[in-house]
């Protein structure tokens, strides 16, 4: 079962995938958006191609579990998703996805990339009970 994480941004979208076990995420691209619309046809199109079981959404919490306007646009865009889509949407924590993903270094251009998958193999883990 493929799993395919995305970190929401309204210019850039990161995009992760599992292996097809479900075991590691993998860093795939980053999609420079100008909408919504881009975003989730952009995401749409590797459920499609990439044969995608769940997709796995980053939230960003704010502190105290209060929600901060990153995830009332995160919420818009999985609402806005979901309509058409044949497989289930899950949401994870993405706190401190994007720090971890520079400390790591690598090239900008896979940053949020690299989020997505940092994101997406927190996801993994859990469901494994590692």
């Amino acid at each position: 079962m493929r799993y395919l994480g995305v970190d929401y941004g309204e210019r850039r979208v990161g995009i992760a995938v599992s292996d097809e076990e479900g075991k590691i995420a993998f860093p795939q691209r980053t999609v420079f958006v100008r909408s919504m619309r881009e975003a989730v046809a952009a995401v749409r199109s590797v459920v499609k191609e990439q044969r995608v079981a769940t997709v796995v959404v980053g939230m960003p919490e704010g502190l105290g579990g209060r929600d901060t306007m990153q995830t009332k646009r995160v919420r818009a865009f999985i609402r806005v998703l979901q309509r058409g889509l044949s497989v289930p949407i899950e949401t994870e924590n993405e706190l401190l996805t994007t720090r971890l993903a520079v400390a790591a270094g690598g090239k900008k251009e896979l940053r949020d990339a690299s989020a997505a998958a940092i994101m997406l193999q927190s996801y993994l883990d859990k469901r494994r009970g590692d």
